[in-house]
């Protein structure tokens, strides 16, 4: 990633999209208006936010071509604990996607936990780079529309009191 910062520690993992924030406002307008809404969005990097990306797990992905354009959807799954919806992300006009390892395959859900990501400008679109606990997944694509939707979680709705 450019700006934001994820590196293992001794202890764990230590994360700081700062500067990341800080660079946004002056690229925000270069990105298309689906990237920009979600990179934007002030609870994206906000740890105590319901919609902060940190701890969703990829869940699956799935492709697909419309009008010869190609597409691809990332499905987030929330964590009880701290999230209350899931996240799926629909990438339009993709130009490529790495996901590391490489021996993973398109089995996202390997990956493990995000960590954070980065939403940058690309002179096709848009670049998302997702970095997990177990790998990264990388998308160029023309934009992405990110939908967060309801998630059942059990185990949080049997601790309330």
């Amino acid at each position: 990633m450019r700006y934001v910062s994820v590196e293992r520690t001794r202890g764990g993992m230590a994360l700081d999209p700062e500067a990341y924030l800080r660079q946004l406002p002056s690229f925000a307008d270069s990105l298309p208006e689906g990237a920009r809404s979600f990179a934007t969005d002030p609870g994206h990097y906000d740890f105590l936010c319901q919609r902060c990306v940190k701890d969703l797990k990829p869940e699956r992905l799935t492709s697909g071509e419309t009008g010869g354009s190609r597409w691809i959807e990332l499905h987030l799954r929330h964590n009880c604990w701290k999230h209350e919806e899931d996240l799926t992300i629909r990438y339009s006009g993709v130009q490529s996607l790495t996901i590391e390892p490489a021996d993973q395959g398109l089995n996202v859900a390997q990956l493990q936990d995000v960590m954070l990501d980065e939403v940058l400008p690309h002179e096709r679109g848009c670049r998302h780079e997702i970095i997990c606990l177990s790998g990264t997944l990388v998308v160029t694509s023309f934009d992405l529309t990110a939908t967060w939707l309801h998630a059942d979680c059990p185990e949080r709705d049997t601790n309330v009191s």
